[in-house]
């Protein structure tokens, strides 16, 4: 059927065009170019290599101080301001690229990259249209290279100017020729801008300029549908079916003309016929068939009439991974995880360098929180690919679990080493695990020690402070620090029933037992019915005890121990309590 999708990759387009191959300036005009003793060119040229080599080994700092040192001898050097244009972006500093960028481009307004570059810049800070001004520039200087037409059909689309893209794409035509990629995109752009009848002319005009491709002719076929038309789709599919009955195309549109007839069993046997033909690659046949698979999720029926078809598939391509791929996300779906592993194993056996399979197996050994199954499965995949930082991380999870925690310790450690130095996101989930690992292991100062290295990676992540507040709380130790890491998590996540827990123990640990019993009860209102509440209603009779209403107390230290919280603490102070209040009723 008919696909309508908008564009909006104007920046990948570009630097597309930039990595497969240097306007009338709207800028500024150029300024005087420095001329350079031999000696100033030869310490010019020197620098100037020498940063572009520490940039591209992403030393970043030292290419920019490189590079600046360029400017000191010559900052009217356009390759130099293209180079600080570039560095600056790798850095995250947008309008210092943005400044660098145009001086090379005052420098040299008909250089093609420059151009370039100073476009992607515009489209990536969504000022769309000075891109396109600066593109109409590069039309005055290049106006046969047909670059310039797919950057400004990319441009007009990603700004909604469709009919400006369709001007553009017609120029691209004059130079190119009759492509079936360039109607194509006029076809959707016109039937963005509901003008039927030019979209459709476009496909005639293809079926007219390459009447042997029955591609154009499905097409053509599909469109009727579109138009509600479907009998003369029907004509149109019989004749292509007739003159090429190994094209797969007009068995997937057939199927959707049995379809929208109700007929459902010719719509699969044209799906099967479509499934068979060798012309379809397999990814295609895949992507055809999880389309079929969307209209079936609530039809147990035809969701055992699909699993014959992925079967199907596995028979005829039992060395592609991608099918294993699509069907062991299916048997998830159906809850069936059991034979989900087994395609993993299998894809495993075919290509066992695959990360993603990898990775595949072991989420959904931690799904079923099998963490036996979890350790074998990240010890697998860490000898097959001992560089890949994550399955550390995961194995550090299954090792915990399993109360190994000098193992687990250890694969965290692995796995920092193996992070990239400006990652540090990354090493600050590591230290964060570091930190649960050591204060399990009652290393209470190694601990703490690690949750300052994660937040100094990671000053927002909240799930460490939350932890690190609680066990600071734990130990009744630097209480007000406590405070104010929990409130961070307060400010963020206002309704988190364990966020608010942990802020209502810290007051209750500083005495502050009011504080205490609002947050805590704000923390039992919002609590999630997955949620284990035992802990909670400890900590609630615990505060309500302070604030003198003992019966409550017992109440929630009762309803805290018929749960998982069955600890033989909280089972000393029922007890004690009950004695105290019963002697009181004597």
């Amino acid at each position: 059927m008919i696909n309508i999708k908008k564009n909006s990759f104007i920046v990948g387009v570009l630097l597309l065009i930039i990595s497969c191959n240097s306007q009338k300036a709207v800028v500024a005009s150029a300024p005087v170019k420095v001329l350079l003793s031999e000696e100033e060119q030869t310490r010019f040229s020197t620098f100037f290599y020498e940063g572009i080599r520490q940039k591209e080994d992403r030393k970043y700092d030292q290419a920019l101080e490189t590079f600046r040192m360029c400017e000191q001898i010559d900052s009217t050097d356009g390759g130099l301001q293209s180079e600080l244009g570039q560095l600056y972006t790798l850095i995250g500093k947008a309008e210092m690229a943005l400044t660098a960028t145009k001086k090379a481009y005052v420098s040299n307004p008909s250089n093609w990259w420059y151009n370039l570059n100073l476009i992607s810049l515009y489209a990536a800070l969504k000022q769309t249209n000075k891109a396109i001004d600066i593109a109409h520039n590069l039309e005055n200087y290049y106006p046969e290279k047909e670059e310039v037409y797919q950057i400004l059909n990319s441009l007009y689309k990603e700004s909604n100017q469709f009919a400006k893209a369709i001007e553009a794409l017609d120029k691209l035509e004059r130079i190119a020729g009759v492509d079936g990629a360039i109607s194509m995109d006029k076809f959707n752009l016109y039937l963005q801008l509901k003008q039927n009848k030019k979209a459709i002319a476009e496909i005639d005009k293809l079926s007219a300029k390459f009447p042997s491709d029955m591609r154009f002719k499905v097409l053509r076929g599909d469109i009727y549908m579109y138009q509600k038309m479907p009998e003369k789709a029907f004509e149109i599919y019989k004749q292509v079916e007739a003159n090429e009955p190994q094209n797969p195309y007009v068995y997937v549109s057939l199927s959707e003309y049995y379809k929208d007839k109700g007929d459902n069993e010719k719509s699969k046997e044209n799906i099967v016929k479509a499934l068979k033909l060798d012309d379809l690659e397999v990814e295609q046949k895949i992507t055809i068939l999880g389309d079929y698979v969307k209209n079936l999720v609530s039809d147990t029926v035809k969701l055992d009439e699909t699993e014959s078809l992925f079967k199907l598939l596995l028979e005829r391509y039992p060395l592609e991974e991608k099918v294993y791929d699509y069907y062991a996300v299916f048997l998830q779906f159906r809850k069936r995880n059991v034979e989900a592993l087994a395609n993993y194993e299998t894809m495993l056996n075919i290509n066992p360098k695959n990360e993603q399979t990898w990775m595949q197996l072991i989420q959904l050994r931690l799904q079923e929180q099998n963490f036996e199954e979890l350790q074998k499965a990240s010890d697998r995949a860490i000898a097959t690919l001992p560089e890949i930082h994550q399955y550390y991380f995961y194995k550090g999870i299954a090792e915990t679990q399993l109360k190994n925690y000098q193992a687990a310790l250890d694969a965290n450690y692995k796995a920092i080493n193996l992070v990239k130095e400006e990652d540090k996101l990354v090493k600050g989930d590591y230290y964060a695990q570091i930190g649960d690992i050591y204060y399990k292991m009652d290393s209470t100062e190694r601990a703490f020690e690690a949750y300052e290295m994660a937040l100094v990676a990671n000053p927002v992540n909240i799930y460490v402070m939350n932890n690190y507040a609680y066990y600071l709380s734990e130990k009744n130790q630097n209480l007000k620090k406590a405070e104010s890491l929990s409130a961070k998590t307060i400010e963020k996540e206002p309704k988190n029933s364990t966020y608010l827990d942990t802020y209502a123990w810290i007051f209750y640990q500083q005495g502050n037992y009011s504080l205490a019993k609002f947050y805590m009860e704000r923390a039992i209102d919002n609590m999630d019915k997955r949620q284990d509440p035992g802990v909670m209603y400890e900590h609630y009779g615990d505060i309500l005890l302070k604030t003198g209403n003992e019966k409550k107390a017992l109440e929630m230290w009762k309803k805290a121990y018929e749960t998982e919280n069955k600890t033989d603490a909280l089972k000393l102070k029922i007890e004690n309590l009950t004695s105290v209040l019963e002697k009181k009723e004597k």
